[in-house]
């Protein structure tokens, strides 16, 4: 069995590496990783039997990162390892995950690596941990092409295309299979909603001007394109705009 450990704690990879192979000489630990965006390219490229992910941790979350790994439909079986309290485990639907609360038991992380294989997906439902972990700070897009993946600081507005939504930075835009429902409640802090299939960062607006049929258009800093304001989302989008001046 091949295993991956993220962990952003050196002392706490090198303690699982060592219960892992105190357990079974038949156990391989073949990648440590320091963070969860590097956890995730390094699942997708080594492709792991499991995966220990902590939960926090910087760049990406380990709950995002079993997200990502389902979506692109690995073979990756997840456990999560975490300091939360039982009460924040409640949480999760964990029908199909199991987890392991630091300090971890050797008999316990035993118990878990020996029932992976009959694990399922890692997460049925990646939106209902975000009011947990909060904002993701990397969008993930799944192509044929393989993953790419975009810093959500760099986002200068997302848009809904037909079933997928755009998020468009100054250099690059991909495809996402969230919705901007879920994207606007996600990042509501640093986005806000223009139009019925649009939501703009408020550090990239530039200004607005009235074009000669009377719409109101948004420019924004990184791009050439502007974007209608409707006018059922034009007050609110003045309002900000005045506390922004104030």
């Amino acid at each position: 069995m091949n295993i991956l450990i993220a962990d952003d704690e050196p002392l706490a990879r090198e303690r699982l590496k060592r219960l892992i192979e105190e357990i079974d000489s038949s156990y391989k630990v073949i990648a440590l990783s320091t963070n969860g965006l590097e956890a995730l390219k390094t699942c997708l490229q080594k492709q792991p039997d499991v995966a220990l992910l902590d939960i926090r941790m910087p760049l990406m979350s380990g709950l995002q990162v079993a997200a990502e790994l389902m979506t692109a439909d690995t073979n990756t079986h997840v456990i999560f390892v975490t300091a939360f309290n039982e009460y924040a485990l409640d949480a999760f639907d964990k029908n199909a995950i199991d987890y392991l609360l630091k300090p971890i038991k050797k008999e316990r992380l035993a118990r878990a690596l020996a029932k992976v294989t009959r694990m399922d997906q890692p997460i049925d439902n990646p939106q209902a941990i975000t009011s947990l972990i909060g904002p993701r700070q990397h969008l993930c897009a799944h192509t044929h092409h393989g993953i790419k993946i975009m810093n959500t600081d760099d986002i200068i507005y997302f848009r809904a295309e037909h079933k997928y939504v755009q998020a468009v930075s100054p250099h690059e835009s991909v495809l996402l299979d969230d919705s901007l429902k879920a994207l606007e409640q996600e990042f509501h802090s640093t986005f806000i909603r223009i139009h019925r299939n649009a939501l703009v960062n408020i550090n990239a607006i530039s200004s607005v001007q009235k074009s000669s049929s009377g719409e109101l258009h948004l420019h924004l800093l990184g791009t050439d394109t502007t974007l209608v304001i409707s006018r059922r989302h034009h007050a609110k989008l003045n309002k900000h705009l005045r506390q922004k001046i104030a």
